[in-house]
């Protein structure tokens, strides 16, 4: 399947949605996916379903942006920062959190895909065409560090001891780099999570994430506190339909769901992990006013008062990078409650083609 200029996600959407459109399954407007379009599978008409991930993909041919890195001094003086990445650019936009200005541009990356934060508020992106994962200080332009992957990494977590988890899409897996050390890095995977999206860590250093299997089926995959390998987890009353990236709220674990209820919408599936059975226990669903409502949270970032949540309260804050917002396609960020969700109560159109996003806050 090949990865076109709009971006992997929309590559994949467009081509399951002509698939589907062979088999009666709907039509494709010009300006992009119209609502009813793209259903979660056949299953409903007996043919079994169908993964909307990728089984085969082509990477398209990525030209960084070679120029310098940059900051304003609004940058050092911000307590806190919100980083977007750009995959139509290749680079990543740093913005005050508060007013939305434009505070500084990071270049050189490869497909800049899901970020997250460790506790002195180092801001970590993974490069997914480069097969990296590279670490920047808070208004910082100088590389600290950087994670190699040996597959196309779609996302990272900071645990709780200041363990770096690169996770890689394809192949399935996950590089566990201990205390953060860049040349200390395990490979962890299992042959059930074909695919996998970003796994995040809770507050025992369990590391979640839900892949799929070669066939299209769901996998949930952890990397259990003290463990040596990956386990398959099994689930109750969980219901996932198009998966995306993990992440710890203070309480509970959360899943992404990219198709929320079978709708053009974002999940958050809280849930609670006990031995290897992952419990659901509620759900934030985040819905917008634009492009019929879609909306596409690949790798949702969960904001409180620290950069990490393992040891304070529940976050009040998500913020998404939605890929089909405004009108036209072309994708912004969003700020919704955290619980409650809904409707965002602001958003920032800072990205044509944004995957990921991050919240630094100065130490």
């Amino acid at each position: 399947m090949k990865r076109s200029s709009f971006g992997l996600h929309g590559a994949l959407l467009l081509a399951a949605a002509a698939f589907l459109a062979g088999c009666g399954g709907g039509t494709q407007s010009s300006q992009g996916l119209s609502s009813g379009t793209l259903p979660l599978s056949l299953s409903k008409k007996g043919q079994g379903a169908i993964a909307l991930t990728m089984p085969h993909y082509e990477q398209r041919a990525m030209h960084p942006d070679r120029s310098k890195s940059s900051m304003s001094p609004n940058a050092k003086a911000s307590k806190r920062l919100l980083y977007v990445g750009d995959d139509s650019t290749n680079d990543v936009y740093v913005y005050d959190y508060k007013s939305g200005a434009l505070v500084g541009t990071l270049t050189g990356f490869d497909g800049p895909y899901g970020e997250c934060v460790d506790r002195k508020g180092n801001i970590y992106v993974a490069n997914f065409d480069a097969g990296n994962v590279v670490e920047y200080a808070h208004g910082g332009t100088k590389l600290l560090n950087t994670y190699e992957s040996g597959g196309t990494p779609i996302g990272c977590s900071i645990g709780p001891k200041g363990q770096v988890a690169v996770t890689s899409f394809d192949p399935g897996e996950v590089t566990v780099y201990p205390g953060g050390n860049p040349s200390k890095g395990t490979t962890y995977s299992d042959s059930s999570c074909t695919y996998l999206w970003t796994m995040g860590y809770d507050s025992s250093s369990d590391l979640v994430g839900v892949g799929e299997t070669s066939s299209g089926g769901r996998a949930y995959c952890g990397l259990l506190s003290g463990s040596q390998s990956m386990t398959l987890l099994t689930t109750s009353g969980i219901t996932i339909n198009f998966p995306g990236g993990t992440a710890w709220d203070g309480k509970y674990i959360v899943l992404g769901d990219q198709e929320a209820g079978g709708t053009f919408q974002t999940g958050l599936a809280r849930v609670t992990l006990n031995g290897t059975t992952l419990t659901f226990v509620s759900e934030t669903v985040l819905s917008d006013d634009c492009y019929n409502n879609y909306v596409d949270v690949v790798n949702p970032f969960l904001v409180g008062k620290t950069n990490t949540l393992f040891h304070g309260k529940q976050a009040k804050t998500v913020i998404g990078a939605n890929l089909w917002c405004p009108d036209g396609g072309q994708g912004e960020v969003g700020f919704w409650h955290y619980p409650a969700g809904g409707l965002p109560y602001k958003d920032l159109g800072a990205s044509v083609e944004p995957y990921g996003e991050g919240v630094s806050i100065a130490q």
